[in-house]
């Protein structure tokens, strides 16, 4: 719900400017979507969206909802050649009441899916730190293919750093260790299938 509102009263809301976000696997009676339409439609802002056309159970909705964005004016761009963009943001480009230009963001592990959100675990963030604004306006450019940024303020992004950045965090975590300081991960994920990173742990674990 928080998100939902989130989208919904970003679509109403005058002074926002902007509404961009990916969408994965989004199911038929999405409330996202149509709130995307309304800011397009009803409010004249400019909504721009990335649609994810490899995702698995949603491929059928998706292209129905990537044609009806279209339809209304919305950017919609299908990701990288060659990648499956599964990451879950939203951005809002809003001028505040007090003149100045913020950026709020969502970003979360769910699939901006009001079904699924029901029963699957999910973490959710709402930020307008103005870097990772900066980050999530630069990534949108990115998968847009406006820009090949390759640096990142504060986000961790595949395939341009997250292995290298989240090796470091589990390198930093063995070294604390290592040296009489308590070293401490929690991992979340629904599966571990990268090779390399599964070899990295798993030669330093013992220790």
């Amino acid at each position: 719900d928080p998100v939902v509102n989130f989208i919904n009263q970003a679509a109403r809301d005058p002074r926002v400017l902007t509404i961009k976000q990916t969408l994965y696997r989004t199911g038929l009676k999405s409330p996202v979507v149509p709130a995307l339409l309304k800011a397009r439609r009803d409010y004249n802002k400019q909504v721009a969206v990335l649609v994810e056309l490899k995702a698995r159970f949603d491929e059928e909705s998706n292209i129905v909802w990537a044609k009806r964005l279209e339809e209304q004016g919305v950017h919609v761009t299908y990701g990288l050649v060659g990648l499956k963009t599964h990451s879950k943001i939203a951005l809002v480009v809003r001028e505040d009441e007090d003149g100045i230009i913020r950026r709020y963001v969502h970003l979360g592990t769910g699939n901006y899916n009001h079904d699924t959100a029901r029963s699957y675990e999910d973490f959710g963030y709402f930020t307008c730190d103005p870097e990772v604004g900066a980050d999530a306006t630069d990534l949108f450019n990115y998968l847009t293919g406006y820009s090949a940024i390759k640096q990142f303020r504060k986000l961790y992004v595949a395939p341009i750093n997250l292995r290298d950045e989240f090796s470091k965090l589990i390198q930093r975590e063995i070294d604390n260790q290592r040296n009489g300081i308590q070293g401490h991960m929690i991992l979340k994920m629904n599966a571990l299938a990268d090779q390399k990173m599964i070899k990295f742990v798993g030669e330093n674990w013992s220790e």
